[in-house]
């Protein structure tokens, strides 16, 4: 070997070792300076857990309430679970009615349902979600001067929605029952559209069992359930009511492949239904019982599980959660 290719070689070794020293004296420093691991990070995987976020006035479900049943989505979220196919979501009506007795503190319809009654004299605010700082969670606080409050917060967590929901009375009077129609609408899911109704279960005492079983009537049903003491909204006065009372408060629908289930739970629920052609949605709708005085407040925990599994794990899962005895 020439005695310049000799000098060339050392002095590529050489540059070689001073950048190896300066590498392992930068991982020194970071290691002083309290920085942990390594200094390239492999890339994070992405989180497996549900996403929230506002709804916005657009897609299927939108065009067909377009036709002339509009509603105020103001207050409506989007739902989804890593595992939904794309474009696929779950669209949260959270607040699609939120009335008492003689009244109402919020109605999402355009015009007011009710109009002949509770309806006639309705002053509609618009109201909205709070300005989100993430996929995680929306809440709003919605005062209705002279009459009450309502708030709602919805956070996401790995296969679930927690859910919180409360309220006040401002009246001067009692307020009566109260009436919370809290939609889950399932026209953007294929996973949990189900217009012929045998992957939509309630629990009958002694077993989960499909609203198809159960059906007497072509018509749209209501279920009620035990913790609701009967009560029926004068919005619902002209459904059917099945004979089958549910004896928890959690309405199950499994997907076409049996392998994710949907499951809307509360505390207390009054009443289990849906609409299988139209919204293709689900409710089991909160119960907080009678309000009898001025500045009465209560606030009520729900859930919507979105979770691998069976209907029966939904139901066990949901009866734990709840502390729930068959």
């Amino acid at each position: 070997m020439s005695d310049r290719r000799l000098h060339q070689r050392e002095k590529n070794l050489k540059k070689a070792l001073v950048e190896r020293r300066r590498f392992l004296r930068l991982l020194g420093l970071a290691s002083c300076a309290g920085v942990r691991g390594n200094l390239f990070p492999a890339a994070r995987p992405a989180e497996r857990r549900l996403s929230i976020k506002p709804y916005t006035w657009a897609g299927p479900y939108s065009e067909m309430r377009n036709q002339g049943a509009r509603h105020d989505w103001r207050l409506c979220a989007e739902v989804r679970a890593p595992w939904m196919t794309k474009g696929e979501r779950l669209i949260i009506r959270s607040s699609e009615v939120v009335g008492y007795e003689t009244g109402f503190l919020y109605d999402d319809h355009f015009p007011p349902s009710e109009p002949d009654g509770r309806g006639k004299n309705y002053h509609h605010i618009p109201f909205q979600w709070k300005e989100p700082q993430d996929d995680r969670s929306l809440s709003a606080d919605c005062l209705v001067p002279g009459k009450g409050k309502f708030s709602l917060a919805l956070t996401a967590r790995e296969d679930y929605l927690d859910i919180t929901l409360g309220l006040r009375n401002d009246l001067s009077a009692g307020m009566g029952e109260i009436d919370w129609a809290f939609c889950v609408v399932g026209m953007e899911s294929p996973s949990f559209s189900d217009p012929a109704r045998d992957r939509t279960y309630l629990f009958d005492g002694n077993r989960l069992r499909t609203f198809g079983e159960l059906r007497r009537d072509p018509k749209m049903e209501l279920f009620n359930v035990s913790p609701g003491r009967g009560f029926v909204p004068v919005g619902h006065k002209m459904l059917p009511i099945n004979p089958i009372e549910a004896k928890a408060s959690v309405v199950i629908v499994e997907s076409p492949d049996r392998r994710h289930v949907a499951a809307l739970g509360f505390e207390r629920a009054y009443a289990i239904y849906g609409d299988a052609r139209g919204n293709k949605c689900f409710h089991a709708d909160p119960y907080f019982g009678p309000f009898t005085k001025t500045g009465e407040q209560r606030t009520i925990r729900g859930k919507l599980y979105l979770m691998n599994g069976t209907p029966e794990a939904a139901f066990n899962r949901f009866q734990r959660d709840f502390s729930v005895t068959p």
